[in-house]
């Protein structure tokens, strides 16, 4: 995810070159024109180098002037548990709802502070003689 502040440097020179078609333009978001985001907010922040985790949410999109003006679409289909056999697809089902259930904060709890989010064992690797070789062979 990049910086609140390119996305802002974008609406504000928009607005600047697209008041001379309209000087009404100046006061719309990103100068009237309609811009398309896509990701998933949940997976990638933005880095800030030495920041804690108020310089990292303060460096978000969410955190921008420009957030209420955006209107928030979200993807209903996971499109990679189409077209797999049936045996694979109630694993992957099972998957893919753990994996948005962490994310709306639905599984775990809260210790010290720090988020604790149960692991289901089919996906742990537990051979760690090597952690390295480990990681390349269950890959």
């Amino acid at each position: 995810m990049m910086h609140r502040y390119y996305f802002e440097a974008l609406d504000k020179t928009l607005g600047d070159i697209l008041r001379f078609e309209d000087v009404s333009n100046l006061d719309q978001p990103f100068g009237g024109k309609k811009i398309d985001l896509g990701g998933d907010f949940r997976q990638i922040l933005p880095v800030i180098t030495k920041g804690n985790r108020q310089d990292i949410v303060n460096a978000t999109l969410y955190s921008s002037y420009l957030w209420v003006d955006c209107h928030l679409l979200k993807l209903t289909k996971n499109m990679k548990l189409e077209g797999n056999h049936e045996s694979d697809l109630n694993d992957q089902t099972e998957f893919a709802d753990w994996i948005l259930a962490v994310g709306d904060g639905m599984i775990g709890n809260f210790v010290d502070g720090i988020g604790k989010v149960p692991i289901h064992n089919d996906v742990l690797i537990s051979d760690c003689g090597d952690p390295i070789s480990a990681i390349v062979n269950s890959t």
